[in-house]
């Protein structure tokens, strides 16, 4: 047995003698109260609160890994449950009494379910913004660093440094690596189209050279130097629109 399930079984464990302990305790100390409405609505919800952090705990420790990046948004989930806990033991102390205003007794109940489930969802909308923020930032660093692997598949299509001209080229395509590799891997929404583009018109770039010097003929110096003088240009904008839009 794994240590995982090891601790499956005894967090399943725990949870059980927590529901005994709980059957236990309200049925001894309010015994008086068991034939009342109040009594078994009290139970429920001592049952549906233990089973709530009960979830919880276990989907914490299935998606630990997930947890770490979202520390702050599983903690509040996890202090809504303990929270809607203590609220129902709270409740429980006026178990004997609750016949005196049973309206309000049950009230109580439901409103309290209630935030607990609104805020849980407030918090599970927050969670899954984070997540997808994280998510597109992750492709966006991904679409950069393939921009930057196709410039240097384009380096290394120029071939051998055999002109003068060669040897310019790579030295441009050089200084537009060096360029990507230090701009802001995180592109807003407005310009991820344009990172987009800028990687097909690279791929297009290594495609013709590849099949110019595939046919045997000479590369086209001044078309070529043309598109790196164009590509270095769309680069350096796209930096300084992302200075823009975070000034």
């Amino acid at each position: 047995m794994t240590t995982k399930q090891s601790n499956f079984l005894i967090l399943n464990a725990i949870y059980l003698i927590c529901i005994v302990v709980t059957s236990v305790v309200s049925f001894t100390i309010f015994n008086n109260s068991v034939g009342s409405v109040a009594f078994w609505i009290n139970l429920v919800a001592s049952y549906a609160a233990i089973t709530a952090i009960w979830i919880y705990v276990r989907y914490i420790m299935r998606n630990l890994e997930q947890v770490k990046r979202f520390v702050p948004g599983y903690t509040a989930l996890g202090v809504v449950a303990v929270m809607y806990l203590l609220c129902v033991v709270f409740y429980s102390l006026f178990t004997s009494i609750a016949h005196l205003s049973l309206r309000l007794f049950t009230l109580a109940h439901i409103v309290t379910l209630a935030l607990a489930l609104v805020l849980c969802g407030i918090i599970m909308i927050y969670i899954r913004n984070m997540q997808r923020q994280e998510a597109g930032g992750q492709t966006k660093m991904v679409t950069l660093k393939l921009i930057e692997k196709a410039l240097q598949q384009l380096h290394h299509t120029l071939g051998n440094p055999s002109t003068a001209t060669v040897v310019e080229q790579r030295n441009d395509v050089k200084s537009l690596i060096e360029l990507v590799r230090y701009s802001d891997p995180i592109t807003p929404d407005s310009l991820t189209y344009n990172d987009h583009q800028i990687l097909l018109d690279i791929e297009l770039m290594n495609s013709e050279l590849a099949n110019q010097h595939a046919s045997g003929e000479g590369v086209n110096s001044e078309r070529l130097a043309g598109q790196l003088s164009q590509l270095k240009h769309r680069l350096t904008e796209r930096n300084q629109q992302i200075i823009a839009s975070k000034s």
